[in-house]
């Protein structure tokens, strides 16, 4: 009797190990699943600022290049002067 009793002790333990085990390798599993989604959303956000880096130093680069043509292209009064008094 008590051996069966001993049996039973042994072989719910085991049972209750073997969920322990089973409840871990699920929760290992979530943790790595939960890794890899947040290295894919690093990575996409990574991607993403690259590409707004590269945004911005083509507009900072139009930026420059307008503004050294406006410089040449800014157009002068053609009669400077002209209705200035002048003096005899």
């Amino acid at each position: 009797m008590q051996a069966r009793f001993r049996r039973g002790q042994k072989k719910s333990l085991e049972e209750a190990n073997q969920m322990l085990q089973m409840q871990a390798w699920q929760e290992v599993e979530r943790a790595r699943q939960g890794q890899r989604d947040a290295e894919s959303k690093l990575s996409s956000l990574e991607a993403e600022v690259q590409k707004m880096r590269v945004e911005m130093a083509a507009m900072k680069r139009d930026a420059e290049h307008y503004s050294h043509q406006s410089h040449y292209l800014t157009p002068k009064p053609m009669f400077y002067g002209f209705f200035k008094e002048e003096k005899c």
